[in-house]
């Protein structure tokens, strides 16, 4: 495969290797996508030094958008290296990239997408049903994404405090034999000027 695929991939940091059809049952078939690095070095991420020393190799599986109405499994195959830094403390490292960093079982443009899809109205847990995605991740990245988007909101000119009851008053019996009213109250700040 050539750099252009791995742009349109999404990845350019990345190259595709080969691309497999696999049948899941009688009636769905996948696409495997097999990447890796072009380069063969890489950086350690605690000192810098530059590394051509491979230990081993690794194949993980990190989760990605599915292609059309066919799921797409991602095979990155990843070399790890030795630092050879003597003063580093860190032995070895494994390469990673911006859109699959260290340790992520997630592509970075799936979390994107389900933080678009709570954008567009969804809810949270509806777009953690879709992308099959936990509720922390996806409302991370959903707020990563509104962060970016939104503008910080202009001075108050006018601060008033809105109390508003929750609910119907409710009575607690104390251990001397005297009640105590419980009121709910939803406190909210609020511009007065409009």
């Amino acid at each position: 495969m050539n750099d252009s695929t791995s742009i349109l991939f999404g990845m350019p940091e990345i190259t595709v290797v080969k691309v497999e059809r696999v049948a899941q049952d009688e009636q769905q078939s996948a696409r495997v996508v097999h990447i890796e690095r072009p380069e063969e070095w890489a950086a350690c991420p605690q000192c810098g030094v530059i590394s051509t020393s491979v230990r081993q190799r690794r194949t993980t599986r990190p989760r990605d958008l599915p292609y059309g109405e066919q799921a797409l499994h991602v095979r990155w195959h990843k070399r790890q290296f030795a630092c050879k830094e003597a003063l580093c403390p860190r032995k070895a490292f494994t390469e990673s990239v911006a859109e699959i960093p260290p340790r992520a079982r997630v592509t970075g443009r799936l979390c994107r997408a389900a933080a678009r899809r709570v954008a567009s109205g969804a809810s949270v847990a509806a777009a953690c049903r879709e992308y099959r995605l936990g509720w922390p991740l996806t409302h991370r990245h959903f707020t990563a994404l509104a962060d970016a988007v939104l503008a910080e909101p202009q001075p108050v000119q006018v601060l008033g405090i809105d109390e508003t009851r929750r609910g119907r008053a409710r009575w607690r019996k104390n251990p001397d034999g005297s009640w105590d009213k419980l009121e709910r109250f939803e406190t909210n700040f609020v511009d007065l000027s409009g």
